[in-house]
């Protein structure tokens, strides 16, 4: 819990300061982490097996399209043209929000 919790103190912070580039990848880490908590190895599977509402499966498949602007941001090799990542581009809070939501849910009932 720990790490999930300072991954999330990382991000809004890194969010304020408006580091995009960071706010990227540290949503990428919570989104990769997460999975045990939901007991399940992969978030995919996370998004295709839990038992989440429609609405919040949506959410959750948009968190999942999210992961490839992830690698982007950390595996895109640096070039001379402008890069294309910004603050516009990271998913909407209440994506975000919902995950985070769950996983606390998740923890006070000590069982996904």
């Amino acid at each position: 819990m720990k790490k999930f919790l300072q991954l999330l103190r990382e991000l809004n912070e890194n969010y304020a300061l408006g580091h995009a580039y960071a706010s990227h990848t540290l949503l990428r880490a919570i989104i990769d982490h997460v999975p045990p908590i939901f007991g399940k190895g992969n978030f995919k599977s996370v998004v295709e097996q839990y038992g989440w509402s429609a609405t919040d499966k949506k959410y959750m498949k948009r968190l999942e399209d999210f992961r490839g602007q992830g690698d982007d941001a950390l595996h895109r090799m640096i070039r001379e043209r402008e890069d294309i990542l910004d603050f516009e581009d990271m998913p909407p809070r209440v994506l975000i929000n919902r995950l985070i939501d769950e996983v606390v849910a998740l923890l006070n009932a000590g069982t996904p």
